[in-house]
C-alpha cells in the first residue's frame, strides 16, 4: 500500500505570527517510511527514512506519526 500525507502547521513564535508555517509529510512505501519536514516556504526539506521488516510495520509507523502530528495542531491538506 501507498499513501502520502501533507500536514501543515502555523510556526511557532514570531515566525507565527508573521503568518509562516510548518510542514510535515508522510510517503509510505511498501515496508518504507519517509518523513519530510521544514518550513513551508522554503524547498527544501528534512528528511528521514526508515524501513521495516514489512508493509504491516511500517502502515503502523506511519499512521503513528501521522495521528501524533493531528494532536499537536497539524491541518491535513493533502492526502494521496
Amino acid at each position: 500500500m501507498n499513501r502520502r500525507w501533507i500536514l501543515v502547521k502555523e510556526s511557532d513564535g514570531q515566525r507565527g505570527i508573521d503568518g509562516k508555517k510548518k510542514i510535515y509529510e508522510i510517503v509510505l512505501e511498501d515496508n518504507m517510511v519517509e518523513i519530510l519536514w521544514g518550513m513551508f516556504e522554503k524547498g527544501s526539506k528534512q528528511t528521514d527514512r526508515k524501513y521495516f521488516s514489512n508493509s504491516q510495520k511500517a502502515m503502523s509507523f506511519a499512521y503513528d506519526k501521522y495521528w501524533a502530528k493531528i494532536g499537536k495542531g497539524y491541518e491535513l491538506v493533502v492526502s494521496a
